[in-house]
Protein backbone atom coordinates (compact mmCIF):
# COMPACT_ATOMS: atom_id res chain seq x y z
CA UNK A 1 0.00 0.00 0.00
CA UNK A 2 3.01 2.35 1.18
CA UNK A 3 4.73 1.58 -2.48
CA UNK A 4 1.26 2.27 -4.74
CA UNK A 5 1.24 5.56 -2.37
CA UNK A 6 4.92 6.52 -3.50
CA UNK A 7 3.89 5.50 -7.19
CA UNK A 8 1.24 7.66 -7.20
CA UNK A 9 2.53 10.71 -5.66
CA UNK A 10 6.12 10.54 -7.85
CA UNK A 11 3.63 9.93 -10.97
CA UNK A 12 1.52 13.21 -10.08
CA UNK A 13 3.84 15.47 -8.30
CA UNK A 14 2.57 18.78 -10.07
CA UNK A 15 -1.77 18.22 -9.23
CA UNK A 16 -0.84 17.08 -5.63
CA UNK A 17 1.27 20.04 -4.91
CA UNK A 18 -1.42 22.14 -6.68
CA UNK A 19 -3.96 20.63 -4.37
CA UNK A 20 -1.78 20.78 -1.24
CA UNK A 21 -1.18 24.51 -1.85
CA UNK A 22 -4.70 25.74 -2.39
CA UNK A 23 -6.03 23.58 0.12
CA UNK A 24 -3.32 24.83 2.82
CA UNK A 25 -4.79 28.25 1.37
CA UNK A 26 -7.74 27.55 2.60
CA UNK A 27 -7.64 26.34 6.00
CA UNK A 28 -5.24 29.53 6.74
CA UNK A 29 -8.00 31.65 5.35
CA UNK A 30 -10.79 30.05 7.16
CA UNK A 31 -9.21 29.10 10.65
CA UNK A 32 -6.09 31.56 11.38
CA UNK A 33 -7.29 34.65 9.49
CA UNK A 34 -9.94 37.20 10.77
CA UNK A 35 -12.26 38.96 8.37
CA UNK A 36 -10.24 41.78 8.07
CA UNK A 37 -6.95 39.88 7.21
CA UNK A 38 -8.39 37.67 4.91
CA UNK A 39 -9.34 40.89 2.50
CA UNK A 40 -6.05 41.69 3.24
CA UNK A 41 -4.40 38.70 1.22
CA UNK A 42 -7.34 39.15 -1.12
CA UNK A 43 -6.40 42.99 -2.14
CA UNK A 44 -2.89 42.12 -1.94
CA UNK A 45 -2.89 38.81 -4.00
CA UNK A 46 -5.39 40.01 -6.28
CA UNK A 47 -3.71 40.03 -10.46
CA UNK A 48 -5.86 43.73 -10.78
CA UNK A 49 -3.85 46.31 -13.00
CA UNK A 50 -2.58 48.17 -9.54
CA UNK A 51 -0.80 44.88 -8.03
CA UNK A 52 0.32 43.67 -11.86
CA UNK A 53 2.06 47.07 -11.73
CA UNK A 54 4.44 46.46 -8.79
CA UNK A 55 4.97 42.96 -8.72
CA UNK A 56 2.89 41.03 -11.62
CA UNK A 57 5.03 37.43 -11.04
CA UNK A 58 4.47 37.59 -7.60
CA UNK A 59 0.78 38.86 -7.74
CA UNK A 60 0.11 35.82 -10.82
CA UNK A 61 1.27 33.04 -9.00
CA UNK A 62 0.26 33.97 -5.30
CA UNK A 63 -3.10 34.25 -6.87
CA UNK A 64 -4.01 31.00 -8.40
CA UNK A 65 -4.04 29.37 -4.29
CA UNK A 66 -6.28 32.29 -3.48
CA UNK A 67 -9.99 32.30 -3.58
CA UNK A 68 -13.50 34.32 -2.11
CA UNK A 69 -14.86 30.90 -1.46
CA UNK A 70 -16.44 27.93 -3.25
CA UNK A 71 -13.02 26.53 -2.73
CA UNK A 72 -14.69 22.74 -1.58
CA UNK A 73 -15.53 23.06 -5.29
CA UNK A 74 -12.32 24.78 -6.78
CA UNK A 75 -10.80 21.18 -5.43
CA UNK A 76 -13.18 19.15 -6.83
CA UNK A 77 -12.94 20.21 -10.24
CA UNK A 78 -8.85 20.54 -9.39
CA UNK A 79 -9.01 16.69 -9.47
CA UNK A 80 -10.88 15.69 -12.58
CA UNK A 81 -8.95 18.52 -14.70
CA UNK A 82 -5.36 18.63 -13.49
CA UNK A 83 -4.53 14.57 -13.31
CA UNK A 84 -6.49 13.61 -16.50
CA UNK A 85 -4.18 16.70 -17.67
CA UNK A 86 -0.77 15.39 -16.23
CA UNK A 87 -1.76 12.01 -17.59
CA UNK A 88 -2.12 12.94 -20.90
CA UNK A 89 0.99 15.63 -20.72
CA UNK A 90 3.49 14.97 -17.81
CA UNK A 91 4.00 17.26 -15.60
CA UNK A 92 6.08 19.23 -17.11
CA UNK A 93 3.84 19.90 -19.89
CA UNK A 94 1.32 20.25 -17.56
CA UNK A 95 2.98 23.15 -15.90
CA UNK A 96 4.07 24.95 -18.60
CA UNK A 97 0.32 24.54 -20.24
CA UNK A 98 -2.04 26.17 -17.54
CA UNK A 99 1.34 28.79 -16.80
CA UNK A 100 0.50 29.84 -20.22
CA UNK A 101 -3.13 29.92 -20.20
CA UNK A 102 -3.12 31.37 -16.23
CA UNK A 103 -0.81 34.50 -17.51
CA UNK A 104 -1.99 34.78 -20.96
CA UNK A 105 -5.95 35.23 -19.66
CA UNK A 106 -4.65 36.95 -16.62
CA UNK A 107 -2.33 39.71 -19.55
CA UNK A 108 -5.52 40.11 -21.93
CA UNK A 109 -8.03 40.32 -19.81
CA UNK A 110 -6.62 43.27 -17.27
CA UNK A 111 -5.01 44.75 -21.02
CA UNK A 112 -8.47 45.21 -22.12
CA UNK A 113 -9.41 46.59 -18.60
CA UNK A 114 -6.91 48.89 -18.81
CA UNK A 115 -7.49 49.98 -22.71
CA UNK A 116 -11.28 50.81 -21.80
CA UNK A 117 -9.64 52.54 -18.49
CA UNK A 118 -8.10 55.20 -20.71
CA UNK A 119 -10.84 55.36 -23.22
CA UNK A 120 -12.83 56.62 -20.06
CA UNK A 121 -15.32 53.36 -19.95
CA UNK A 122 -14.14 52.30 -17.08
CA UNK A 123 -14.21 53.93 -13.73
CA UNK A 124 -10.50 53.83 -11.80
CA UNK A 125 -11.97 51.26 -9.27
CA UNK A 126 -11.16 48.90 -11.66
CA UNK A 127 -7.37 49.17 -10.81
CA UNK A 128 -8.16 47.85 -7.41
CA UNK A 129 -10.75 45.14 -8.41
CA UNK A 130 -10.85 41.48 -6.39
CA UNK A 131 -9.91 39.17 -9.03
CA UNK A 132 -8.07 35.97 -7.02
CA UNK A 133 -8.55 32.65 -7.89
CA UNK A 134 -7.40 29.22 -9.83
CA UNK A 135 -10.23 29.68 -12.39
CA UNK A 136 -8.02 30.14 -15.22
CA UNK A 137 -5.57 27.35 -14.39
CA UNK A 138 -8.53 25.48 -13.98
CA UNK A 139 -10.63 26.23 -17.37
CA UNK A 140 -6.90 25.68 -19.20
CA UNK A 141 -6.89 22.06 -17.59
CA UNK A 142 -10.28 20.80 -17.99
CA UNK A 143 -10.64 22.03 -21.94
CA UNK A 144 -6.80 20.33 -21.95
CA UNK A 145 -8.73 17.02 -20.45
CA UNK A 146 -11.69 17.01 -22.64
CA UNK A 147 -10.00 17.53 -25.75
CA UNK A 148 -6.99 15.46 -25.68
CA UNK A 149 -7.22 13.23 -22.94
CA UNK A 150 -6.96 9.72 -22.54
CA UNK A 151 -9.98 7.78 -21.73
CA UNK A 152 -13.73 8.20 -22.54
CA UNK A 153 -15.05 8.53 -18.60
CA UNK A 154 -12.07 11.05 -17.50
CA UNK A 155 -12.82 13.00 -20.59
CA UNK A 156 -16.69 13.48 -19.65
CA UNK A 157 -16.28 14.19 -16.07
CA UNK A 158 -14.00 17.03 -16.67
CA UNK A 159 -16.83 17.91 -19.44
CA UNK A 160 -19.42 17.52 -17.11
CA UNK A 161 -17.55 19.89 -14.83
CA UNK A 162 -16.85 22.38 -17.43
CA UNK A 163 -20.33 22.67 -18.59
CA UNK A 164 -21.54 22.53 -14.85
CA UNK A 165 -19.72 25.67 -14.46
CA UNK A 166 -20.46 27.82 -17.65
CA UNK A 167 -22.87 30.08 -16.91
CA UNK A 168 -20.60 31.44 -14.12
CA UNK A 169 -17.48 31.68 -16.08
CA UNK A 170 -18.54 33.27 -19.18
CA UNK A 171 -20.82 35.68 -17.16
CA UNK A 172 -20.67 39.45 -17.91
CA UNK A 173 -18.55 38.32 -21.25
CA UNK A 174 -20.31 40.39 -23.49
CA UNK A 175 -19.79 43.24 -21.21
CA UNK A 176 -16.07 42.59 -21.40
CA UNK A 177 -16.00 41.79 -17.80
CA UNK A 178 -12.13 41.02 -16.66
CA UNK A 179 -13.51 37.59 -15.01
CA UNK A 180 -15.38 36.41 -18.04
CA UNK A 181 -12.67 37.73 -20.80
CA UNK A 182 -10.22 36.01 -18.52
CA UNK A 183 -11.84 32.41 -18.81
CA UNK A 184 -12.18 32.29 -21.99
CA UNK A 185 -8.81 33.15 -23.21
CA UNK A 186 -7.46 30.63 -20.37
CA UNK A 187 -9.86 28.07 -22.18
CA UNK A 188 -8.39 29.04 -25.87
CA UNK A 189 -4.75 28.93 -24.52
CA UNK A 190 -5.43 25.82 -23.32
CA UNK A 191 -6.61 24.10 -26.43
CA UNK A 192 -4.00 25.83 -28.32
CA UNK A 193 -1.33 24.97 -26.06
CA UNK A 194 -2.20 21.70 -25.72
CA UNK A 195 -2.85 21.47 -29.59
CA UNK A 196 0.97 22.32 -29.79
CA UNK A 197 2.43 20.14 -27.15
CA UNK A 198 0.74 17.33 -29.11
CA UNK A 199 1.82 18.13 -32.36
CA UNK A 200 5.32 18.12 -30.99
CA UNK A 201 5.16 15.20 -29.35
CA UNK A 202 4.27 13.91 -32.56
CA UNK A 203 6.76 15.73 -34.55
CA UNK A 204 9.53 14.27 -32.16
CA UNK A 205 8.42 10.92 -32.92
CA UNK A 206 8.69 11.60 -36.89
CA UNK A 207 11.31 13.66 -36.92
CA UNK A 208 10.78 18.11 -37.07
CA UNK A 209 10.95 19.46 -40.55
CA UNK A 210 14.07 22.45 -40.16
CA UNK A 211 11.23 25.52 -40.39
CA UNK A 212 9.64 23.96 -37.21
CA UNK A 213 13.08 23.62 -35.34
CA UNK A 214 12.59 27.01 -33.75
CA UNK A 215 9.35 26.33 -32.71
CA UNK A 216 10.31 23.04 -31.29
CA UNK A 217 13.47 24.08 -30.30
CA UNK A 218 10.83 26.51 -27.68
CA UNK A 219 9.23 24.33 -26.59
CA UNK A 220 11.75 21.76 -25.65
CA UNK A 221 13.37 24.56 -23.19
CA UNK A 222 10.12 25.83 -22.02
CA UNK A 223 9.55 22.08 -20.90
CA UNK A 224 13.07 21.75 -19.55
CA UNK A 225 12.73 24.42 -17.27
CA UNK A 226 9.27 22.87 -16.18
CA UNK A 227 10.62 19.87 -15.76
CA UNK A 228 13.04 21.02 -13.35
CA UNK A 229 10.61 22.54 -11.11
CA UNK A 230 8.85 19.52 -11.04
CA UNK A 231 11.50 17.69 -9.90
CA UNK A 232 12.73 19.98 -7.29
CA UNK A 233 9.14 19.40 -5.88
CA UNK A 234 9.97 15.10 -6.05
CA UNK A 235 12.95 15.77 -4.29
CA UNK A 236 11.51 17.67 -1.63
CA UNK A 237 8.81 14.69 -1.54
CA UNK A 238 11.31 12.01 -0.93
CA UNK A 239 11.51 11.14 2.51
CA UNK A 240 15.12 11.85 4.01
CA UNK A 241 18.00 9.36 5.32
CA UNK A 242 16.87 7.43 8.45
CA UNK A 243 18.81 8.89 11.40
CA UNK A 244 22.03 6.72 12.67
CA UNK A 245 21.37 5.19 16.31
CA UNK A 246 23.98 6.12 18.77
Amino acid sequence: MTGMMGGFIRRYPMPLTFLGLFAAMWLVQAVLLPPAAQRAVIAWTSTNLANLAVDPVGTMVASAFVAEGSQGALLVVAVLGLFPMVRRFGNARAVLLVAVSHVVGTLISQGIAFVRLQAGLLSDSVRTISDVGPSYVLCAALVAAILYGHGLIRRLLAFAAWAALLPFLFDGLFSLEVAAVGHLVAMLSGALVGGVLLLHERRRVSGVPSAARPVADAIEAAEAKAAHAVREVQDSLKPGPAPSEA
